[in-house]
């Protein structure tokens, strides 16, 4: 139970510190910038492994914003994390998402995602990801 709460926490505390980033990285020297993202992709690796599907679920959406915003960062661990929840998860939703999140992670160049103002809805993201990736794929094929 208390490692539950833990994990709750932590994926509470790097929601909060993710929708601060663009603020953040704006207004901070290149130091501060790099260690606020490698905690929080340190979090965010932690979260993937949890067992509870809202925390998982809210960890892949707070990687695809971190990715929005470190673009050129590396991100293999999480990509590895990702395809293993998309392959074996049981929950067929988050399969769907970690897919699409190890997609663009993969491919993520040339796919803008840009998060609704003033709320948190996952789905739009994913939505953008999806409509994007079938669009490159259509006309590459």
């Amino acid at each position: 139970m208390k490692k539950r709460i833990l994990n709750f926490v932590l994926a509470i505390s790097l929601a909060v510190t993710v929708f601060s980033v663009g603020i953040f990285a704006k207004d901070s020297t290149a130091a501060k910038a790099k260690l606020f993202y490698q905690r929080a992709l340190e979090i965010s690796q932690s979260s993937l492994e949890n067992k509870i599907p809202g925390i998982v679920e809210g960890s892949i959406y707070n990687v695809v914003l971190l990715k929005k915003y470190y673009p050129n960062a590396d991100y293999s661990n999480v990509i590895d994390e990702l395809n293993k929840i998309a392959e074996s998860y049981p929950v067929t939703s988050i399969r769907y998402k970690a897919h699409l999140a190890s997609m663009y992670l993969t491919m993520g160049n040339g796919i803008e995602v840009s998060p609704k103002k003033d709320t948190y809805e996952h789905e739009y993201i994913f939505k953008q990801i999806a409509d994007q990736l079938e669009s490159k794929l259509l006309v590459a094929n």
